[in-house]
């Protein structure tokens, strides 16, 4: 059977091994705390996006080395996170706190279902849709996973802004007798949903799999599933970081590098 646009299933094991290539480098570069897109643009966007009671479950899908999860952890959410790549588990398990780690493929929807059928009051995600091959097993489970009404708050590099076809540019104008500096984007390329390679951080081993959607791909499966969006935000860095490069996206004020949205299940389908 044909896949459906934006879903490359053949690429999933490939994915994998990439991500476990790439952990060591990955994990140099977040730490423990996160870099500045987590510190100044992820984790504040799910604050507004997402309420956490004491106690209540949540699942962190894509954890990574564990920046999201231990952030959720410190506010009172006992703490389920999953990746894909066990070199990323072993990562994360390396700082304290409280939080249940599993090696698990979050385009498996058995392995999903595994975790418990309606067990968690949120599920959150931090910038890990455009890597995944696969968003319908995902949202499939989420809509059995989750507490009804309850949300999937997730973040991702923003399609527009930030794709294949997109070209960060500094440009010099003369303005009022002086010279002014514009940051900008050229966009080539939108529409096609796309799989292409990307550098990953710097000095990764290996070349990244992205997985490149426009926002009605992106949203096709959660509305599929019987999502609907009720929270969406495009947050972009208040000023340039001290230091930045001229190409660094805390430069580029009028351009939201990422989406953070909160979907809420409205209708469940079998």
């Amino acid at each position: 059977m044909k896949s459906r646009p934006g879903e490359w299933p053949e690429l999933a094991e490939e994915t994998r091994k990439i991500w476990n290539e790439n952990a060591e480098a990955w994990h140099g570069r977040m730490g423990e705390g996160g870099n500045d897109f987590h510190k100044e643009l992820i984790l504040p966007a799910f604050d507004r996006l997402l309420s956490i009671s004491p106690g209540a479950e949540v699942l962190d899908i894509g954890c990574g080395n564990g920046v999201v999860s231990r952030y959720l952890a410190n506010r009172g959410a006992r703490v389920t996170g999953i990746d894909a790549s066990a070199d990323l588990i072993d990562y994360a398990c390396t700082y304290r706190g409280d939080i249940d780690y599993k090696v698990l493929d979050a385009t498996d929807e058995k392995a999903l279902l595994n975790l418990g059928e309606k067990r968690f009051a949120a599920a959150v995600s931090g910038n890990v849709l455009m890597d995944m091959p696969r968003l319908e097993p995902l949202m499939r489970a989420l809509a059995r996973l989750l507490i009804p009404g309850s949300p999937f708050v997730f973040s991702q590099t923003h399609p527009c802004f930030q794709s294949p076809g997109a070209t960060r540019m500094v440009e010099q104008e003369e303005r009022d007798g002086g010279f002014a500096i514009r940051h900008a984007t050229k966009i080539s390329h939108y529409i096609d949903p796309l799989h292409y390679k990307g550098l990953l951080v710097v000095n990764s081993p290996a070349a990244q799999n992205y997985f490149h959607r426009p926002l009605h791909v992106l949203f096709a499966e959660a509305f599929a599933a019987g999502f609907v969006i009720d929270g969406l935000e495009e947050p972009t860095f208040a000023r340039p970081t001290p230091g930045d490069r001229a190409m660094s996206w805390s430069q580029f004020g009028q351009l939201p590098p990422l989406i953070a949205a909160r979907l809420r299940l409205v209708e469940s389908k079998p």
